[in-house]
């Protein structure tokens, strides 16, 4: 709890304080009674309390009360001298009682908590409780101090207190106004903070071990550019949201985030340093991916500074595509630690290559397969893939002792049922081009050609069922008779 004791702990605040209310006494443009003997007014407006009074957010409101209450604070003088103080309050919860008090300034050393105000409010100029109604409510005390002597010469604070928790004279956040009396109070910034954290995918970063990051060749197929972000906001009641947005999601998938506290990896059933069992009083669920960001708030019960500052946990998003694991950190897309960003690192991306001899009818160990045609039997072909960051892969074909001038059509077909093809082949007659259906140009020695492929590294190194053809430039193509296929394969094999 913040109090008025710590608050105003140092000379500076006090000086601070006893400069404004000083300034607010004594200042050129107090009223003076007018020469037409009109009865005189004065109005001030007070802002909600966030913190802009001292210049300090911890002094803020923090509470279930909606922010947008404000004070009006009237001095009307009567014809006997004296003046009438109503206070008026604006956005009040229905049903509810607002004690407003006007609290005398005081030397905080002589005050039993430190205060530079007597806690005992000052009822003669204003002490009393206000009904609200949904919307403005009212109260006014016709005192027995002159107009001029409030205007001039009273030195006090207004406090507008929430009803909605216990009342108290010291401890500042749950003050929804608080104000130099006879001084307006413009409207502070938010005092609500709020912090954010991102998260690199887990390339091992965390632990500065690559055996901790996510494993490609596990179980596991997801892109490695998934990212995370983390923001606390804090809420009214000094309580915090916490908000888990992942990038780069894959759409219909459920991604699970845990929130799992630290723990002593000698107590834990797998010597694990964190609680296997999530913590959802912080964040535990499931964030549906959509192809794009995702995102999912809970709010939680802790303070904001709590779980900035003493919260100690790991975060964590577990891998959609394989099975659950709270002990393998392998199959973490994301780890880090609560509330503290970890950087991006170098992705672990995976190439492989195949290569490929002239079709000698190998493949199919029958020599009626073999090539037949006019081109030199020494070409030969590798495949290379390469892993891109978003799950998508390169695809590259190489072509050596080509000839120079000649474009080669290089195919992968997707294998297939003989008995549901036309030409009881046993692959697709038409090309996939999302794997590679290309033109390779022949230069007389090594051509190149690539595709960037939709498919993951795992899909077309354990998943895809086809073959890899270099069909011969040097007649016509055929897509049923394999003696005219210069290379003949199992595609990525």
């Amino acid at each position: 709890m913040l109090t008025i004791q710590k608050l105003f702990s140092t000379p500076t605040l006090l000086l601070a304080i006893a400069a404004t209310v000083l300034f607010t006494a004594c200042s050129d443009d107090s009223p003076v009674a007018p020469d037409d003997g009109e009865l005189r007014t004065e109005t001030y407006t007070y802002a909600f309390n966030e913190g802009q009074a001292l210049g300090d957010n911890e002094t803020a409101y923090r509470g279930e009360h909606v922010r947008n209450l404000s004070a009006e604070l009237i001095i009307e003088e009567r014809e006997d001298g004296n003046a009438n103080v109503t206070v008026r309050l604006s956005n009040t919860a229905d049903g509810e009682t607002y004690p407003v008090h006007a609290h005398d300034s005081a030397d905080p050393n002589t005050t039993p908590n430190g205060t530079p105000y007597d806690e005992t409010p000052n009822g003669d100029v204003f002490a009393g409780g206000i009904d609200g109604n949904g919307g403005t409510a009212s109260s006014t005390n016709e005192t027995s101090i002159s107009y001029d002597e409030l205007i001039n010469s009273y030195d006090g604070f207004l406090v507008v207190h929430d009803p909605l928790q216990d009342l108290s004279t010291v401890d500042l956040t749950t003050y929804l106004v608080l104000g130099v009396f006879g001084q307006s109070l413009s409207a502070g910034d938010s005092s609500l903070r709020s912090e954010s954290f991102t998260y690199g995918f887990n390339e091992g970063q965390l632990l500065d071990n690559p055996d901790t990051a996510y494993d490609g060749d596990g179980d596991g197929d997801h892109a490695r550019n998934l990212t995370a972000e983390l923001m606390i906001e804090e809420r009214g009641d000094g309580n915090a949201n916490v908000t888990v947005s992942l990038m780069n999601t894959i759409d219909g998938t459920d991604y699970a985030v845990h929130a799992h506290d630290m723990a002593d990896p000698s107590e834990t059933p797998n010597g694990t340093p964190y609680n296997e069992l999530p913590n959802g009083d912080v964040f535990a669920g499931m964030i549906s991916g959509n192809g794009g960001t995702a995102t999912l708030t809970n709010e939680t019960e802790m303070s904001y500074s709590d779980l900035l500052e003493e919260y100690e946990a790991f975060l964590v998003v577990h891998d959609p595509t394989q099975e659950l694991s709270t002990v393998d950190l392998t199959t973490y897309l994301v780890l880090g630690i609560f509330a503290e960003s970890l950087d991006e690192a170098e992705p672990n991306l995976r190439s492989a290559t195949f290569m490929y001899d002239f079709n000698e009818g190998q493949l199919l160990d029958d020599s009626d397969t073999a090539y037949e045609g006019d081109h030199q039997r020494n070409l030969a072909a590798t495949i290379e893939l390469n892993e891109q960051i978003d799950g998508t892969t390169e695809f590259m074909v190489t072509l050596t002792n080509t000839v120079d001038g000649e474009t080669y059509a290089v195919h992968s077909h997707d294998a297939a049922d003989p008995n549901e093809t036309p030409n009881g082949t046993p692959y697709d007659e038409t090309p996939n081009g999302d794997v590679f259906a290309g033109g390779v140009e022949g230069t007389g020695g090594e051509a190149m050609g690539s595709n960037m492929s939709p498919m993951s590294f795992n899909q077309l190194t354990r998943e895809y069922d086809g073959f890899f053809v270099v069909h011969d430039p040097l007649q016509e193509i055929s897509t049923v008779d394999l003696t005219t296929y210069l290379i003949l394969g199992v595609t990525a094999r």
